[in-house]
């Protein structure tokens, strides 16, 4: 008897840890329809809407809506949100490859970054980052190896870029990893250049990649978060140059396994 209870209580958890790690379990009904059709669904927020609303729900999620650089200061604000459903037999014919640990060392992985392609609002390809590569620090600009190896929870790095629209830019990445769930935060560090001018302060802008392993498929959640000083057209100019740069960084990711 207690033979039984034993394993009806292990295949009860089991069952418990295969429902917890559903497309359900994270996103929203409002998004599920669309996302499992589409494999995509964005969110462009208006000025006054300062709200994240797709991010998938897990131990990272609260700290993702938390402090919003685009509801804080008075300048322009630009906040939008990607997320993908992405099959692993898309990504590699070999799907023992696609997994949250080799995940964490291809977001550690800045050189990697370097010659990514995005493609202009008018279709005209080009090269994101002409330069790419870990710093030491932020005041260093000589590169240090990518830093691949070890556990990526609880790191921080620096990287250095060189942007085709902002120029000379760096950032501060922080890394948390637990079971299946990957989040990474790029956050900039110097001021960044845009239509002849400081439009972008260091320290906001950023970036953050939430990548989750729900079994034969992975949930691929991106968002810009950006504050720019106040100066006519740039909320147009920020919304052309990010919404490229999530698309960019959605097509090398799915490039990067095979």
């Amino acid at each position: 008897m207690k033979k039984i209870l034993f394993v009806l209580s292990c295949l009860f958890m089991a069952l418990s840890v295969y429902a917890q790690n559903t497309l359900d379990s994270y996103v929203s009904s409002k998004y599920i329809n669309a996302l499992k059709n589409y494999g995509k669904v964005s969110v462009i927020h208006e000025k006054n809407d300062n709200v994240i609303t797709m991010v998938p729900e897990c131990e990272f999620s609260d700290a993702i809506k938390a402090d919003l650089i685009s509801a804080n200061g008075d300048g322009v604000p630009f906040l939008a949100e990607f997320i993908y459903l992405i099959p692993k037999k898309d990504l590699t014919d070999d799907v023992s490859k696609v997994n949250i640990d080799s995940i964490s060392v291809l977001f550690r992985s800045i050189s990697k970054m370097q010659g990514m392609k995005y493609i202009h609002n008018g279709g005209r390809s080009d090269v994101l980052y002409s330069k790419s590569y870990a710093i030491a620090n932020v005041n260093s600009f000589e590169p240090v190896a990518d830093p691949v190896d070890g556990q990526a929870d609880g790191l921080v790095i620096y990287a250095y870029q060189r942007d085709h629209t902002f120029g000379d830019t760096k950032y501060k990445l922080t890394y948390r990893q637990k079971n299946n769930i990957l989040w990474s935060n790029f956050l900039s560090q110097i001021p960044m250049g845009m239509l002849g001018v400081k439009a972008v302060m260091a320290e906001n802008m950023e970036t953050n990649v939430l990548c989750i392993d729900i079994g034969d498929s992975l949930l691929l959640y991106l968002n810009a978060d950006v504050n720019a000083k106040k100066i006519i057209g740039i909320r147009g100019q920020i919304e052309d140059s990010m919404t490229v740069r999530m698309d960019a960084i959605y097509k090398w990711f799915m490039q990067q396994f095979k």
